[in-house]
């Protein structure tokens, strides 16, 4: 039996979906259902319910026995290209956010619950959707992009019938540790009911509260209501640029000067210890080329900042390894040792992604479907296909350009993404590019 790689998460936490869907955690590869197949809601079901499902413990007992869940493989990959997972970050820190923990017992109730109350968003960043920000929904319905429009029989947000308000007063006393997620918090009318409710409760003292934000929203009166008021406070901002054109494309919606001086605030309350701020960077196909420029920038501006960098994986054709093997090492150029004088650390991590992002696509993608046309090659050739008809109709649509925006990393793709061939197809195609149902999310 191999040694077990236990997570503390699978023993403390649940993470939830907008519409109140559950995950083992934010990047878990399945929602945790019944014995039946019927995916778990927080507005239906109680959380002590779901915390004590089969699911649930089925999971805890595979690492128990050293397998590799296939819900947790975003961490498997992670560690197998040597950087560092989710699982083990929370690891490093476990005994200090919930104790020593016993992984031979079943826990009772989690104390760490990551909430997305909402999709209530002020931005339509490029590797978002309408699942997860209100503002892409008008968009990718005048573009005819298929998304999963869901609905729950209970409503999260319902008050007066969602499991999860009518019976708070069984879950939060053992709430420690709370992560807000969105949309966007600071501009969701719902994170502030919720913040007075548990501060009425007198329950906050007790809470670690931690967030994240786009950074456009700074209100200085609602911070320290939070800082007052739980036990600590502490927050990601998430910035996928540090350049204005490049991060305003990506970020489409918000003004990098009016970000810029958020993070100055930001970087105050982080240096003067009232709160605890670190930066997320969701590294796509758009941002790989530019990451080292990315840690520079914040270095000279912001360095008491702490970095996480999260591979997105979804969309399938934003992810970092989507391009021809041909053109990756120009892709991972600027991240190499001999270009940078990063810390030891640093460069580690950039090693491990320079690894994800070399690691040849046909090792690593999976088909959709199961007909005999569906194989690896034309998987990975659908997913290039997208990435370049996304990026035309995103620009068409919004009057922006990606030669503009990334100059560097066009040149390097010019003779794969031939933008008037592309352009060309889109127009006596309509359907280039389209995607698939089932395929968004």
């Amino acid at each position: 039996m191999s040694e077990p790689r236990y997570c503390s998460l699978l023993w403390k936490h649940i993470s939830n979906e907008p519409l109140g869907h559950i995950r083992t955690c934010c990047i878990a590869r399945e929602r945790v259902s019944d014995n039946e197949g019927k995916e778990f809601t927080l507005g239906s079901t109680s959380i002590k319910e779901i915390f004590h499902s089969d699911y649930y413990k089925n999971i805890r007992q595979e690492i128990r026995e050293g397998k590799l869940p296939k819900n947790c493989e975003p961490c498997w990959q992670d560690e197998a290209n040597g950087n560092i997972s989710k699982r083990q970050q929370y690891n490093e820190y476990a005994n200090q956010r919930y104790g020593k923990i016993d992984y031979q017992k079943e826990p009772d109730m989690p104390a760490d619950l990551q909430l997305t109350l909402s999709n209530t968003c002020n931005l339509k960043c490029r590797s978002c959707n309408p699942h997860n920000s209100s503002k892409w929904v008008k968009e990718a319905e005048d573009r005819g992009m298929p998304y999963v429009k869901e609905t729950v029989e209970v409503d999260l947000l319902d008050l007066n019938n969602s499991k999860f308000w009518t019976e708070m007063d069984e879950w939060l006393p053992h709430i420690t540790q709370l992560e807000i997620m969105g949309g966007e918090p600071f501009y969701m009318k719902e994170f502030k009911t919720f913040v007075d409710n548990i501060i009425e409760r007198g329950v906050a003292k007790n809470i670690h509260l931690n967030t994240c934000t786009n950074g456009t929203f700074a209100n200085k009166k609602f911070l320290k209501k939070l800082t007052d008021n739980f036990a600590s406070i502490g927050f990601n901002v998430s910035i996928d640029a540090a350049i204005g054109k490049r991060f305003e494309y990506l970020r489409h919606g918000a003004d990098w000067n009016e970000v810029s001086e958020n993070l100055d605030y930001f970087h105050h309350l982080n240096e003067t210890r009232q709160a605890s701020i670190g930066i997320s960077h969701t590294i796509t196909a758009m941002n790989i080329h530019y990451l080292a420029e990315f840690h520079k920038e914040f270095q000279k501006r912001w360095p008491t900042f702490k970095i996480y960098h999260n591979i997105a994986r979804y969309p399938t054709w934003y992810n970092p390894s989507v391009f021809p093997e041909e053109i990756k090492k120009q892709i991972v150029k600027p991240l190499n040792r001999s270009a940078n004088s990063f810390d030891e650390g640093l460069q580690k991590e950039l090693d491990g992604i320079i690894k994800f992002v070399m690691t040849p696509r046909t090792e690593t993608t999976v088909p959709f479907g199961n007909k005999p046309t569906d194989t690896v090659e034309a998987e990975i050739e659908w997913r290039w296909t997208l990435f370049k008809s996304q990026i035309l109709a995103g620009d068409k649509y919004r009057k922006e350009d990606f030669k503009v925006a990334f100059p560097e990393l066009y040149q390097i793709l010019k003779y794969h993404f031939i933008y008037h061939q592309e352009e060309q197809k889109m127009k006596e195609d309509p359907y280039y590019g389209t995607m698939e149902m089932g395929k968004v999310i």
